[in-house]
């Protein structure tokens, strides 16, 4: 108890979830009907928390999760995106890239190569733990988040955030109905919110 008390006397006691708007062969994101699922069923005791959509831009995504960090001072970041796998995925890295990959707005970035950088949350032994429930969803451990907005978001946030973030992949929604992905996305925030106990 000891431990969660100081970091939430560090860090405050709120944590921000984000997902994504529509883009590309995604007119209806996965991510952002997760997100509200999420903000009808989570509830994390004496934790406030934020829901944010984020527009499939660059500039704006950057602008805002700098901003937040700055301001805010989370516990930590969830940050949701969609892709083609029939699972959950929870990123723990992300690699050392430049995004060069044009956002719904036809632009790119233009900041550089980004490094290598770790989330500081136990994830493989996290990842083990959720294996061990019964999920609506299977969940997987990946190291590689890709190279758009996805990764572009956990970047930003890993790097303002000292490595407490973390990124989730969820499925599409002919693969997972938004409310099963929720499921699995509330008992993932519920592991990180117990390893900092």
């Amino acid at each position: 108890e000891y431990g969660k008390q100081w970091y939430q006397a560090e860090y405050g006691s709120r944590v921000l979830i984000t997902g994504f708007g529509p883009f590309a062969n995604h007119p209806v994101n996965a991510s952002s009907e997760t997100l509200k699922n999420l903000s009808k069923d989570l509830v994390l005791e004496g934790i406030e928390i934020d829901f944010k959509e984020l527009r499939v831009v660059y500039g704006s995504t950057k602008e805002f999760i700098s901003s937040y960090w700055k301001t805010k001072s989370p516990l930590f970041c969830v940050h949701l995106g969609v892709y083609t796998e029939k699972f959950v995925s929870v990123e723990c890295q992300c690699n050392e890239t430049e995004y060069t990959l044009k956002d719904v707005e036809e632009k790119a970035p233009g900041d550089g190569k980004w490094p290598f950088i770790k989330s500081a949350f136990p994830l493989k032994e996290i990842v083990k733990n959720l294996s061990q429930q019964s999920l609506p969803v299977p969940v997987k451990l990946s190291k590689d988040a890709g190279q758009y907005l996805c990764q572009y978001s956990f970047h930003n946030s890993l790097c303002n955030g000292k490595g407490k973030s973390v990124f989730i992949h969820v499925p599409k929604l002919e693969d997972s109905p938004a409310g099963n992905t929720a499921v699995v996305v509330i008992a993932i925030i519920k592991e990180l919110v117990k390893s900092l106990s």
